[in-house]
């Protein structure tokens, strides 16, 4: 895949589709990755989360259609799929610093933001510590849930980790009490885009099954697959998985014989330590296959 065609070709199919519905796995297909992964790619990249700029392209363009036609304006926000004149309204206002109505008059002053032009430079100076495994299908025993794609605080991923680490993560790893589901090393995994339902993605976080489940937890299913396995050195969190993902795909994917095997879900590994140190070492698991 050429990523910088590839992303490209998204904001295009944005802007083709401004007066319709998005569906995210829409926009991951054309790249050839997972929703979770695009979505963290295109914020590193872009600057913002990809709801962040198509709210923004189609806002742009409803100015024009305020100022030069004669529609009304809850027929300009049904255009740009905004539910009610009232929710279109407050996001035009928290843009632009007007309201819809007064954007008509002659000399108020209004935003616009063009379409994004990707132009991607790639360096290849810091080296990436990797390695290929083959790895039987698997099942991950966890806290199961849709993540928005956007990880922000709050939203759904966020509260998965806090909840499992709160609640789950210290009888996983007991060793020697009544529970006794897991022996360390702990191998606490993220898996995402088991399957995407209307723009989300479907996310498990917990750890490998061995055949005891705590009330409240789920088990899926990891298909066999090879694996590309990055250790990346860095804390974890919103500031720094984003720039691994978008390494891994951008520079590893194309300089490499393999490419993204889109029907596995993506893993990411954290063993125990301090996960804010800059010494923190976690892995992202890739699942590839031949080109």
């Amino acid at each position: 895949m050429d990523w910088l065609k590839g992303m490209n070709s998204v904001t295009q199919y944005i802007e083709n589709n401004l007066t319709h519905p998005i569906q995210y796995e829409s926009l991951s297909r054309i790249v050839g990755c997972s929703v979770y992964e695009f979505s963290r790619i295109f914020s590193f990249m872009a600057g913002m989360s990809v709801s962040e700029y198509i709210r923004r392209r189609r806002l742009s363009q409803a100015v024009f259609d305020i100022q030069i036609g004669n529609d009304k304006i809850i027929d300009i926000a049904l255009k740009y799929c905004y539910e009610s004149p009232t929710a279109f309204a407050r996001a035009f206002k928290e843009l632009h610093g007007t309201t819809p109505l007064s954007a008509r008059k002659m000399g108020v002053p209004l935003k616009t933001y063009p379409p994004i032009t990707f132009v991607l430079t790639i360096k290849g100076v810091n080296e990436m510590n990797f390695r290929i495994e083959k790895k039987d299908s698997f099942k991950i025993m966890g806290l199961s849930g849709y993540e928005n794609g956007e990880c922000k605080t709050g939203d759904s991923l966020t509260t998965l980790w806090r909840e499992f680490m709160d609640n789950y993560n210290f009888r996983l790893w007991n060793s020697g009490g009544t529970d006794n589901y897991y022996t360390a090393p702990f191998w606490q995994v993220a898996a995402y885009d088991f399957q995407s339902d209307g723009g989300q993605t479907k996310v498990i976080i917990g750890a490998e099954y061995k055949g005891k489940r705590p009330d409240g937890m789920t088990v899926q299913t990891v298909p066999a697959a090879t694996w590309a396995v990055f250790t990346i050195s860095s804390p974890t969190g919103i500031d720094y998985v984003p720039a691994a993902y978008t390494r891994i795909v951008t520079e590893w994917l194309p300089s490499s014989q393999y490419e993204r095997d889109e029907s596995v879900p993506s893993l990411e590994v954290f063993p125990g330590g301090d996960a804010n140190s800059p010494e923190y070492q976690w892995e992202i698991w890739m699942p590839v296959k031949n080109k």
